[in-house]
């Protein structure tokens, strides 16, 4: 989530490899790519121009500590990475190269750069959290008469069922993969605006060129979003909202682990996982303290990105560049999370007898697990298409 050394004990390597080094300047350079073609192709460049760019962006060595290095000059990885494919596309044709990054600017490659990145990250979490609500709908049905405590304020409180609880969980993810898909669409979008977000280098052709260059990447084609950033700010709350919702279901399965309650497990004892350095004995939650720790960073990241917003003018100074840091590690949560999910979707232990021995010990006598079956009804109802 974070890069360091024990940071990485807790990513998910997908996550964090789509916005490695290698990962983002191979997106900057489908930026830069498109945007030569798609101007070929509207005749604002010569088109064979735009073919020779296009070759080099496919083939370009760029260094990526050189890349580090210019780039802290300006603030920015676009100016160098611009020079860098400059040259590049001028070893083969010197007139070629004084049309690459015709007018766009540093934030339109770096926001369409970050877009791609995320969108890779959002589609392993979308095919994840279906296997998740899957599995977790057919538990639910599995335990829908399975009679466990409800607990309120930490304390027992009346019967309900574990169909019940993890109904509310496969329920609350579901709604949660609907709202990210929805946020998903305008969310990720191309950023194309050159200087001061209104495509003046290209007149009357910058809508085509947008289009074009969407239609190529994958992205929505929206107008400029450069100091607007509502759609992907929404989009980036919808991801903390999944994390969230996956550290709500880590607590309540690692309360539910503790031996004292023994109600549920993450997952079958294994040797080697969840092994303490002082305690052979133990066995501790590895997968909820992932969940956990997720839903813990990531508030803190969407309140810097929150701040990041208030845009000064045109472009902003400071917060679009934080901005840049603080996504990424937005996205490392979500894997981080994901990790915990496909966890208990795959091994997800439930103590059927132990559920029943707590309500028989401190359940109110008399009232009946079975009242709430309405309410499981209403929620496997709901989740018909992850159990069809």
């Amino acid at each position: 989530m974070s890069g360091s050394l024990p940071g990485r004990t807790l990513e998910r390597p997908s996550f964090a490899a789509a916005f490695e080094g290698p990962a983002f300047i191979r997106a900057m350079l489908q930026f830069e790519a498109a945007l030569a073609r798609a101007q070929g192709a509207e005749d604002l460049i010569p088109l064979e121009a735009a073919q020779v760019i296009a070759v080099a962006c496919r083939g370009a060595r760029i260094d990526e500590e050189e890349l580090v290095r210019e780039g802290k000059l300006s603030a920015t990885l676009a100016v160098p990475l611009v020079k860098m494919l400059k040259a590049e596309v001028a070893r083969v044709d010197a007139a070629a190269a004084k049309h690459v990054h015709f007018g766009a600017t540093s934030q339109d490659v770096l926001d369409t750069a970050m877009a791609l990145c995320l969108a890779r990250c959002l589609e392993e979490a979308d095919r994840s959290l279906e296997g998740a609500i899957r599995a977790l709908a057919a538990r639910a049905e599995e335990h829908r008469a399975t009679p466990m405590l409800g607990r309120t304020l930490m304390q027992p409180a009346i019967p309900i069922t574990a169909g019940l609880k993890i109904a509310r969980w496969a329920h609350a993810l579901a709604h949660d993969r609907e709202r990210l898909a929805d946020a998903a669409e305008n969310g990720l979008a191309l950023q194309l605006g050159g200087p001061v977000g209104a495509m003046e280098a290209y007149g009357a052709k910058g809508p085509a060129v947008r289009h074009r260059m969407a239609l190529e990447l994958g992205l929505a084609p929206v107008v400029s979003w450069q100091s607007h950033r509502n759609a992907w700010i929404d989009l980036l709350d919808r991801i903390a909202q999944v994390v969230l919702t996956a550290g709500k279901i880590a607590r309540d399965v690692a309360l539910c682990a503790q031996p004292e309650v023994g109600e549920m497990l993450e997952a079958p004892p294994r040797e080697g996982v969840g092994a303490s350095s002082a305690m052979p004995h133990k066995r501790n939650p590895v997968a909820c303290a992932h969940g956990l720790a997720a839903a813990l960073e990531a508030p803190g990241l969407l309140a810097a990105i929150h701040a990041s917003g208030v845009a000064e003018h045109e472009r902003a100074l400071g917060g679009w560049q934080a901005e840049l840091s603080l996504v990424p590690r937005l996205a490392g949560t979500l894997g981080t999370a994901l990790d915990f999910l496909d966890t208990i979707a795959q091994s997800l232990v439930v103590n059927a007898g132990r559920m029943r021995d707590n309500v028989e010990r401190y359940g109110e006598k008399g009232l009946d697990a079975g009242a709430c079956d309405c309410a499981t009804s209403e929620l496997l109802e709901a989740l018909a298409p992850y159990l069809a």
